[in-house]
């Protein structure tokens, strides 16, 4: 792992306070990091977060972080349409949109980094 990267476990471990653990959150969420890679070892799951280089990314928006933690669970893009109030088509903009910021590339993935949060 390089310098410029961030391990972050969900296992509640000493060498990594809550407190780091949600900033670390916080920082994916505002867009100056993006999950890279993830692995699951010895019943601990473990994110590799890098850097966004290029230009500082927006945060996440209030919707977009609500569509991801409905996506996470399960619910399909018609349910989370209606419990949002807005389109279908809305809800796959802004999933597409903020996956692609935290570095995922399907449902299966966001599920699997995401789901037990």
């Amino acid at each position: 792992m390089t310098s410029s990267s961030v391990a972050v476990s969900e296992d509640p471990s000493p060498s990594l306070s809550p407190e780091s653990r949600a900033s670390a959150w916080q920082q994916v969420i505002q867009g100056r990091y993006r999950i890279a890679d993830w692995y699951d070892r010895d019943g601990r799951r473990y994110l590799v977060m890098k850097p966004n280089q290029a230009r500082p990314a927006r945060p996440l928006s209030a919707r977009q972080r609500s569509i991801l933690a409905l996506r996470a669970r399960g619910a399909a893009l018609k349910v989370i349409a209606f419990e949002l109030g807005v389109s279908v088509g809305t809800v796959s903009r802004d999933l597409t949109h903020a996956m692609s910021r935290l570095g995922l590339e399907s449902s299966a993935d966001l599920a699997a980094v995401f789901g037990h949060v």
